[in-house]
């Protein structure tokens, strides 16, 4: 499907050059993020012209010459914070040091024009702060808590680049992204505070929306579409053929996640091995587990849950573990030869829609819900602590028996909420050239 944009707005765009810092990217072994960082480069090159200098900072461990997408990979601050040091409190020393000392450097910068010294790693981020025309915050649902002390620091970790490009006077943009949720009042207000300086802050689901409207920040705020609607891969996966399952025959995707505690986690396991189970006995499918996050440095790699589920399973001839490295636009084209899929990651739901496949979404996060909603897919969407065996064989029943009815719904809406995802970065630009 060709982009649609608005191609008055591209041309006149080129005639601005801008240097762009990409910022709060995750890691490219999460595919969902990795092709909303895909979606977002190639959206900055479209607007401002394909030798735009872009670079992109992560959290995550890089090579020495990374690249992504053509783009310099650059270590985070939050990255030296949650690596450098070996234990609970050396982090949160070296964070609270680190982020006190970066807030000082600017304010001094912005005000004298003198760059106080930092460590060598933590100067060279600063300094591409220092040289850029814009931030983009790459696209996601960081923003959020749990309520304890670890998530809140890590909130602290991610609200301070906003604060430093702020001091440093450089425009930033908040792209498509979910929010929340927050447990307490201090969390909320230093959320407010940062998102109402941002120039633009594109919010991908309502009730996110909601939530920000709720903190007092609207007034930079729009309703847009999450990155990864815009994201195709043209290449074939051949997955049926890898895995030795005939074109005849009825593929169910199945994206599963770590996510709660050691009881809960267990009984989701078993219900979905269950139910999977009853799927093979009463439609004669074959089933796949995709990986869509393998990141085993993070300590999050979806191929220890899904080995988890098959291992429980009795129907194991019909059963594939897809078990190597793959990278965004190869498990996006996996999905392109699915008939159906259960997904638990819900950028594997948003690659399987985008492709016409009916799914079924498993909610770990109200993103899920949320965007579901916009598509009018709503009963399809089961939260993870509800997950039973009975309830997911009987809702992927009804979804043999409409899918035709939920295919037809796709086409009728799938084609305008992607033009949208399109338009973000038109929002981004109109903004930078009012500011």
């Amino acid at each position: 499907m060709p982009r649609t944009g608005r191609p008055w707005q591209t041309e006149c765009a080129r005639l601005v050059r801008v240097r762009v810092l990409i910022s709060h990217a995750y890691s490219t072994d999460n595919k969902g993020d990795a092709a909303l960082l895909d979606v977002l480069v190639g959206d900055i090159r479209r607007q401002y012209g394909s030798d735009t200098a872009i670079d992109i900072l992560t959290i995550d461990e890089i090579a020495e010459g990374a690249m992504f997408a053509d783009a310099p990979l650059h270590e985070a601050f939050m990255y030296y914070a949650l690596n450098r040091p070996r234990t609970r409190i050396g982090k949160l020393v070296y964070a609270t040091t680190m982020m006190s000392y970066t807030l000082l450097w600017a304010w001094v910068y912005r005000l004298l024009r003198v760059q106080l010294p930092l460590p060598g790693r933590i100067r060279e981020v600063a300094r591409l702060y220092l040289r850029s025309d814009m931030v983009i915050t790459v696209g996601g649902g960081y923003f959020r808590t749990s309520g304890d002390m670890v998530t809140f620091v890590n909130l602290l970790l991610m609200l301070h680049p906003l604060r430093l490009a702020e001091l440093l006077r450089k425009p930033t943009y908040l792209y498509t992204m979910s929010v929340g949720p927050f447990y307490h009042d201090i969390e909320r207000r230093l959320v407010a505070a940062r998102f109402r300086h941002a120039g633009l802050v594109l919010i991908r689901e309502d009730t996110s929306l909601d939530l920000l409207g709720s903190i007092g920040v609207e007034q930079n705020v729009r309703r847009a579409v999450d990155s990864g609607f815009a994201f195709r891969a043209d290449e074939s996966a051949g997955l049926r053929t890898h895995i030795g399952v005939d074109a005849s025959r009825t593929l169910v995707g199945v994206t599963a996640r770590k996510w709660m505690d050691a009881a809960a986690q267990d009984h989701y396991e078993q219900a979905m091995a269950d139910a999977l189970d009853g799927i093979v006995e009463r439609h004669n499918v074959d089933i796949v587990f995709i990986p869509q996050v393998t990141s085993t440095h993070n300590h999050d790699d979806d191929r220890q849950v899904s080995r988890s589920i098959a291992n429980r399973m009795t129907h194991v001839s019909e059963v594939h573990v897809m078990e190597d490295e793959y990278t965004h636009r190869d498990v996006k084209a996996m999905y392109d030869e699915l008939d159906y899929i259960i997904g638990t990651r819900f950028h594997s739901v948003i690659f399987s829609l985008t492709s016409y496949v009916p799914a079924i979404a498993i909610e770990y996060e109200h993103k899920t819900s949320g965007i579901m909603r916009d598509l009018d897919l709503s009963q399809w969407t089961l939260k993870i602590e509800d997950v039973r065996a009975d309830r997911i064989e009987t809702l992927f029943d009804e979804l043999v028996a409409h899918g035709d009815d939920y295919k037809a719904q796709l086409e009728a809406r799938l084609p305008a909420y992607i033009a949208r995802a399109e338009e973000a970065i038109v929002l981004v630009d109109e903004q930078y050239r009012q500011r």
